[in-house]
């Protein structure tokens, strides 16, 4: 990654397409290396899918996941290679439980996932990545949008899973990984402080 990212920004740099300041180069080095290991979870996953004949399952993975994660925010590794090698087991684990049971998903079973992470979104969301600050005051609108996306994924989840079985339950599941990765990051964020203060 720092040698791709390295060659990237020297070569922008001579082009004289950024500044060479270290606040600058900073800056750039940052969004590249989000830019390329998001792009590489992106591949990584639709590979894994392929791979294992779950690629419709990859496809509702990564929808989910991403337009979920913009606005909740939540756990992240500490490197690169933990990230990728998170994103794909994860999806793996999600995938193949969705094989095991998503033919017992019924009204009580989504009913309980609703409650679970709308308490979840409620109470923990959004989670901030260090890097990536939020202003205190745009926190309850992204808590609130937080919980409504949660809802409406989950409705439309569970509107689906009787005509499309594996569709509704993939993004059921999907939801459901996504809350439990928010106290994940609350969890290791706490752990952090701990830390810190020691």
């Amino acid at each position: 990654m720092d040698l791709v990212v390295s060659g990237i920004l020297n070569f922008l740099t001579e082009q004289e397409a950024i500044g060479k300041a270290d606040e600058v180069q900073d800056f750039y080095r940052y969004g590249i290396e989000i830019t390329i290991s998001s792009m590489l979870n992106i591949v990584l996953v639709l590979l894994m899918g392929a791979l294992t004949g779950h690629l419709l399952e990859s496809v509702i993975y990564l929808a989910v996941f991403i337009a979920v994660r913009v606005i909740t925010g939540g756990y992240h590794a500490d490197t690169y290679f933990r990230c990728n090698l998170l994103m794909c087991s994860t999806f793996i684990a999600t995938a193949f439980l969705n094989d095991k049971v998503c033919g017992y998903i019924n009204i009580w079973v989504i009913a309980a996932l609703v409650v679970f992470e709308e308490i979840i979104a409620f109470v923990f969301c959004p989670v901030e990545n260090k890097n990536k600050p939020i202003e205190k005051e745009k926190k309850p609108k992204f808590k609130a949008m937080g919980m409504i996306v949660f809802l409406l994924l989950d409705l439309f989840g569970g509107a689906i899973i009787n005509r499309y079985q594996t569709v509704g339950s993939m993004i059921l599941l999907t939801n459901l990984l996504i809350a439990v990765l928010i106290i994940a990051a609350k969890i290791k964020e706490k752990r952090c402080d701990k830390n810190e203060i020691i």
